[in-house]
């Protein structure tokens, strides 16, 4: 993908692309549970937190719990391993055809098709700690925080709808039994678009740059023809 990139922003990621959904919301995540001293929280996520630094379950006194929020895809260990922490992810996503096939014009010079549709995509936090208790309240503060923005995000950055989240029970954690984990998950509707030409075109386009040679002074087919193949 040859798309503009910020400063910063991943090369493989493209816009409206189902990780830069999740981006958005591990920054969303983010700013919520950020230091805040008109709304201060029992944890705080820190861009300088190191998660190799364990408070082996108890906070620094009269000081909030570091927090990790990091997208699910993170393979970085030190990220995977760390308590209370937030990992975003997403499930299965699926394309709905609104129009028939997906047409929202054409070009007729060319033959190129524009198309778009509805992506609908289910964002899952899973919030993890040491104890129930504390799993299920950072998934509470979490829930409350997409139910009551949804709309705001779903203005502020074009989505095309944010469902109502749910708040799933507090389980043992699958591979740590030590670790509980509560998820919140909801659907997030966007719309993707794509474009198409024929191949025909295409193709004529690659003969053509074949039979006048390539940039870098390459064989043309003149000369490929005029070869006696039998002798390389």
């Amino acid at each position: 993908m040859h798309l503009p990139r910020g400063e910063g922003e991943a090369a493989d990621v493209y816009v409206g692309s189902p990780l830069a959904i999740i981006g958005l919301w591990v920054l969303a995540l983010r700013e919520r549970f950020n230091a805040n001293l008109g709304e201060p929280l029992p944890w705080v996520w820190r861009a300088n937190l190191r998660p190799d630094d364990a408070e082996n379950g108890e906070p620094l006194p009269e000081a909030p719990r570091n927090l990790v929020i990091e997208s699910a895809y993170n393979v970085e260990k030190a990220h995977r391993n760390y308590r209370p922490a937030i990992y975003v992810g997403r499930g299965r996503a699926t394309a709905t055809k609104i129009a028939v096939d997906n047409r929202a014009g054409n070009f007729i010079p060319t033959g190129f098709k524009a198309h778009y549709g509805h992506v609908t995509m289910p964002i899952i936090f899973d919030c993890e700690s040491e104890n129930s208790a504390e799993s299920t309240t950072i998934a509470e503060t979490a829930w409350g925080f997409v139910l009551a923005t949804r709309d705001i995000f779903r203005s502020s950055f074009g989505l095309h709808d944010i469902v109502e989240p749910a708040l799933e029970e507090t389980t043992p954690g699958a591979l740590d039994k030590n670790t509980w984990t509560t998820q919140v998950a909801f659907n997030v509707v966007y719309e993707q678009r794509w474009g198409t030409r024929p191949i025909a075109p295409v193709l004529r386009e690659i003969a053509a740059q074949l039979e006048a040679g390539t940039s870098d002074g390459g064989t043309t087919l003149q000369q490929l023809a005029a070869r006696d193949i039998s002798h390389p």
